[in-house]
C-alpha cells in the first residue's frame, strides 16, 4: 500500500527515476525541477510588487500569518545550497504570490540538503513533460520538455524562450494536451491566460517560429506541436 504524499524526499525521487545526484542538482539549478522546503508554523509575509509610472518597483504585503506548509526556493539559493553544504534562505517562491518572505523578529530560515522535498504536484509535471517514470526510470526524452515557469520549453527540436502571457498559453495546451483533449479555442485559451489580444499570432508575433511549438487547425483551434 502506498502512502498518498504530498511532497517526497530527495533519497525518494532519486530512487523513483533510477537518477544519479548530480543529474537532480542540474536540473534543480537550471531550474528545470522545482525544489521546496517544509515551513512549520513560522511567520510569513505573503505580497505582489507593483511599478510605478517612473519604473520603480515595490512590494504590497497580502497576506500575513504563522505559514504551516511548503515553499519554494529560488535558483540561487539552490544553487549556493548544493555547494556549500547550508544556505540561509530570506525569500521563497510561490504560486499564490510574487513572494513570500519572513516578518516580524525572524528573518532568516538555515536550509541544509536534507530538508530539500519535491512536491507531488512538481513530480508529475515534470514526468509528464520529460518522460521519466515511476517503475521503470528513465524513458526516451518526448518532444515536448517545459520548466516549471514553462518560460523555457523544448519542442519540435528547438528552444523556446517565452514572456509570461506566452508561458501561460503553453501551459493551458499542454495541460490540455495531458487529459487527452489538445485542440483548444484560440480565443478561450488567450482569455484564460490574461491576454488583452484576441488572436494567438499578436501574442507570438515575436517568435517568428512558433507554428513549431503551437499548431493551428485554420478554424480558430491551437494544440501544442507533437504532444
Amino acid at each position: 500500500m502506498e502512502i498518498e504524499k504530498a511532497y517526497f524526499t530527495l533519497p525518494e525521487v532519486l530512487a523513483r527515476w533510477s537518477m544519479p545526484e548530480v543529474d537532480l542538482v542540474y536540473l534543480a539549478e537550471n531550474d528545470q525541477l522545482r525544489l521546496s522546503v517544509r515551513i512549520l508554523n513560522l511567520p510569513i509575509e505573503f505580497g505582489d510588487f507593483e511599478e510605478t509610472d517612473d519604473g520603480r518597483c515595490f512590494s504590497i504585503p497580502t497576506e500575513r500569518s504563522l505559514f504551516n506548509g511548503l515553499l519554494d526556493l529560488h535558483v540561487h539559493d539552490v544553487f549556493q545550497l548544493f555547494r556549500l553544504g547550508e544556505v540561509s534562505i530570506t525569500r521563497f517562491r510561490t504560486a499564490k504570490a510574487d513572494y513570500a518572505c519572513f516578518y516580524g523578529s525572524r528573518e532568516c530560515l538555515k536550509i541544509r540538503k536534507p530538508d530539500l522535498v519535491l512536491r507531488r504536484e512538481e513530480r508529475d509535471r515534470f514526468e509528464a513533460a520529460t518522460g521519466f517514470g515511476g517503475a521503470s526510470g528513465l524513458k526516451p526524452a518526448g518532444k515536448f520538455y517545459a520548466s516549471a515557469d514553462y518560460q523555457s520549453v523544448r519542442c519540435s527540436g528547438r528552444e523556446f524562450r517565452l514572456g509570461p502571457i506566452q508561458a501561460q498559453v503553453v501551459r493551458i495546451l499542454h495541460a490540455a494536451a495531458m487529459r487527452g483533449d489538445p485542440w483548444q479555442s484560440g480565443k478561450a485559451v488567450l482569455s484564460q491566460a490574461g491576454s488583452r489580444s484576441l488572436k494567438m499570432a499578436d501574442v507570438f508575433k515575436s517568435k517568428t517560429d512558433w507554428p513549431l511549438l503551437i499548431e493551428s487547425n485554420k478554424r480558430g483551434a491551437y494544440r501544442l506541436a507533437g504532444v
